[in-house]
């Protein structure tokens, strides 16, 4: 069994059973991937895929267990090869942070300054999705950290560590009836519709159970993924929002008013997701401290002992 082999099974079922998109993303040949997938499964016993003709049907049950190990392996090689090179090149090298596009937007433009300004020879890259997206991408080694809300379900290779409290506000035109309240209610918010931002995280998720549970009727106007165009459409009238605070700027977002709603719903607990068991090097703590003074190297890797233990 050869490390290329594995290489090669894994990026098939990554790239939805394609033989020869796996060979592109690969720089090699599908007839060169199709014979080492033979020998693998010569020297294994079992097929890894279901063939109809010359097309695959499916990966068997063997072939998606052993995809998923190969996966895990690969992913351990790559530590081996950023600890290695953590040693060789210094303070050198590349570090892919996945984040919500709310933290993305509100919070890393200025962290990525500082930290490029001590780190000039380390490459950033910035990948962005749902709290879930960023996790799977953290979760499979596409992403060193994930930058989230505390996602709504389990991660379980995945370490979870709350950083910061996003208080939310609620969001409506400038001169609309609710700017001048003075305490907003559910009753309120539900006379009005709502634009809301698509469930992802834990928060959001009890933000709905709380809408739900009031009974009061609250009509769900729109569900939007982008914070930003919540607040375009907010300012266009069709509707008032609940917001993270922090996507709130008061230069900014000139005609729109915010109302604290904290005595109505908890924040969103920021946290950091980081693969078990995956090798950070020492510039991916100093950006993790960076963005939350406190949590430092030696906090992080007793975490992570602490996790892999209790897994």
């Amino acid at each position: 069994m050869k490390l290329h082999q594995l290489r090669y099974v894994a990026e098939i079922a990554r790239q939805g059973l394609s033989f020869s998109a796996a060979a592109q993303a690969l720089h090699t040949s599908q007839p060169g991937i199709s014979k080492q997938i033979q020998l693998l499964e010569s020297e294994l016993g079992v097929d890894l895929f279901v063939r109809s003709g010359n097309r695959i049907a499916e990966m068997t049950e063997p072939g998606r267990r052993i995809a998923e190990i190969a996966a895990a392996i690969l992913r351990e090689t790559e530590s081996i090869k950023s600890a290695a090179r953590e040693f060789t090149a210094g303070g050198a090298g590349r570090l892919d942070i996945a984040a919500t596009f709310t933290l993305a937007r509100y919070v890393l433009p200025g962290l990525f300054s500082r930290f490029a300004a001590r780190y000039p020879d380390v490459g950033l890259n910035l990948l962005q999705g749902s709290s879930d997206q960023v996790c799977r991408m953290a979760e499979s080694g596409e992403a060193d950290i994930a930058l989230t809300a505390r996602p709504a379900r389990e991660f379980p290779d995945l370490l979870l560590i709350d950083y910061c409290e996003l208080p939310r506000v609620l969001i409506v035109p400038r001169g609309h009836p609710l700017a001048r309240t003075k305490r907003v209610t559910l009753k309120a918010i539900a006379s009005n519709p709502l634009i809301t931002l698509d469930i992802g995280s834990q928060g959001q998720a009890r933000m709905h159970e709380v809408l739900r549970a009031s009974g009061l009727g609250i009509r769900n106007a729109l569900s939007l993924g982008n914070v930003d165009v919540v607040k375009a459409f907010v300012e266009a009238g069709l509707g008032i929002a609940i917001v993270p605070q922090l996507a709130f700027d008061p230069a900014r977002d000139r005609r729109l008013r915010a109302l604290d709603v904290g005595h109505l719903f908890e924040p969103h607990r920021g946290c950091l997701a980081i693969r078990r068991n995956h090798y950070l090097p020492g510039f991916a703590y100093d950006f993790i401290e960076t963005l939350a003074p406190g949590l430092d190297r030696k906090r992080i890797q007793e975490a992570l002992r602490a996790s892999a233990a209790g897994s």
